[in-house]
């Protein structure tokens, strides 16, 4: 994105320096999370101290290590959808054999569509994979989204498998990627 002439804003208190020099990538060492704190930025200051501009496509990529669930319980989607068009999380821990994560992780996923629609799916194989029914599962899933007012009235729900050849890759080289299977009971949006 940074070569293509886009600002990219990083964060991650993890590393103390972004992995690429590139004039286009600013770089925070803050973790984001659900409130201020010494090595924590909250969504809301994130907005406010980039200046972003609501009138622009700006993409929203996460990867925070399981905090993903908590953020986006606190978060205020109205805010973030207002300045976000398409939203990419990482999310960490679907474990389906753990029923009360499983329930907090749906009401968060609810809320989550109630302003954005699910665009790809990826399993990442670096996740716990578990196998039911004739199908394979990971516990840590990629997932791309679009702001439910650009969602195309044409737009179909994809039926069989979800690999995109051009897109989707093994995260871990020396081990199959998880195919992700749809449902063909699905019905058009």
């Amino acid at each position: 994105m940074a070569n293509m002439g886009y600002k990219v804003i990083q964060y991650d208190a993890s590393i103390s320096k972004a992995p690429y020099n590139h004039p286009n990538i600013i770089f925070i060492k803050k973790f984001v999370g659900a409130r201020d704190s010494e090595d924590t930025i909250s969504f809301l200051s994130v907005i406010k101290d980039n200046n972003l501009d609501e009138n622009l496509h700006n993409i929203l990529q996460c990867d925070i290590e399981d905090c993903e669930w908590e953020m986006l319980e606190n978060i205020d989607l109205d805010l973030v959808s207002k300045f976000f068009s398409q939203i990419i999380f990482e999310f960490h821990n679907c474990d389906i054999d753990n029923e009360s994560f499983t329930q907090r992780r749906l009401k968060v996923l609810e809320k989550l569509n109630s302003k954005y629609t699910p665009i790809h799916a990826h399993f990442n194989n670096n996740g716990k994979i578990i196998y039911c029914d004739g199908l394979l599962f990971s516990t840590l899933i990629e997932v791309s989204y679009i702001r439910n007012d650009l969602v195309p009235r044409n737009a179909k729900y994809k039926q069989g498998s979800g690999y995109l050849a051009e897109l989707d890759a093994p995260n871990l080289a020396n081990f199959p990627d998880v195919p992700i299977f749809f449902d063909k009971s699905f019905k058009e949006i």
